[in-house]
């Protein structure tokens, strides 16, 4: 093999991984950041751990990247799967669990602190380990078995930044928003979700993967993007992020019941069939 080309084809395995230390980079920052808060005293201030938040969301788009590239260029490897799932580990299992515990668990009992980061961090390691143990096939190319790891840890990532945003900006839900609640509700709150997460990592419902697109995911994927930036307009990027995060873990919980009801109903309308041969 020539020297160029020799350069070349190195350099095609050295990209994915590149971008795969790239995330494991972002996710170190977010840890360091958010325990130098903690040690300094800043506690239920979630607008501090703003940037860790950002870092998070900046692993996230580095993990996309080095799968996407690592099939254009067709240099998959086990070496970089199983780097790529220690790397999204520390990114979104450690990571958002730190920033959780310090940005907005502080006002919980620590019995309370110690189930939901648990709860969160065995799911994600548990959901890594089944991805990595589930046969790569047509039909998981488009779906997730179960949340993926980073769109739970993307989704604490928002829940940071709207909670650290201005109070006329952050998202109201039966009239309340994170601003009006106490410390300790906010806590409670994120606690449930942070369980709430976990539960969905380790569920079997079906989220969609996103990995192939065809003409038709990508007009509504464009529809969709066109909302949101015209939305951008009138809300900071924290909370589209975050709208957008709610949007895709209600697609896929939607889809899953109402194939549950199809299905019962194909069922209760086949045994009718059945009782009235008989």
């Amino acid at each position: 093999m020539a020297p160029t080309s020799r350069v070349i084809h190195s350099g095609k395995y050295l990209l994915p991984n590149l971008l795969t230390t790239f995330n494991l980079i972002c996710g170190m920052i977010a840890i360091l950041v958010a325990i130098e808060n903690y040690t300094a005293g800043v506690i239920n201030q979630p607008g501090e751990y703003a940037i860790t938040a950002w870092l998070l969301l900046a692993a996230m788009v580095f993990d996309y990247l080095d799968g996407k590239v690592a099939r254009w260029t067709n240099t998959a490897s086990d070496f970089g799967v199983k780097i790529d799932s220690f790397t999204d580990f520390v990114s979104f299992g450690i990571a958002p669990v730190v920033i959780a515990y310090t940005a907005l668990l502080q006002s919980v009992s620590l019995l309370i602190q110690i189930i939901a980061c648990f709860s969160f961090l065995l799911a994600g390691a548990w959901r890594l380990a089944r991805f990595n143990c589930e046969t790569i096939s047509e039909a998981s190319s488009q779906i997730f078995i179960g949340l993926p790891i980073p769109a739970a840890a993307t989704f604490v990532a928002t829940m940071v930044l709207v909670s650290s945003g201005p109070k006329s900006m952050v998202p109201r839900f039966l009239g309340q928003s994170m601003h009006d609640l106490s410390p300790q509700m906010a806590g409670t709150l994120t606690a449930f979700l942070l369980i709430a997460l976990a539960a969905l990592m380790i569920s079997r419902i079906p989220f969609p993967a996103f990995k192939r697109m065809n003409r038709r995911n990508l007009i509504l994927l464009g529809g969709v993007g066109i909302f949101f930036y015209v939305l951008s307009l009138v809300l900071p990027w924290g909370n589209i992020i975050f709208l957008i995060m709610l949007l895709y873990i209600f697609i896929g919980l939607f889809q899953y019941f109402l194939n549950r009801v199809l299905r019962l109903h194909q069922k209760e309308t086949i045994g009718k069939k059945v009782r009235r041969i008989s």
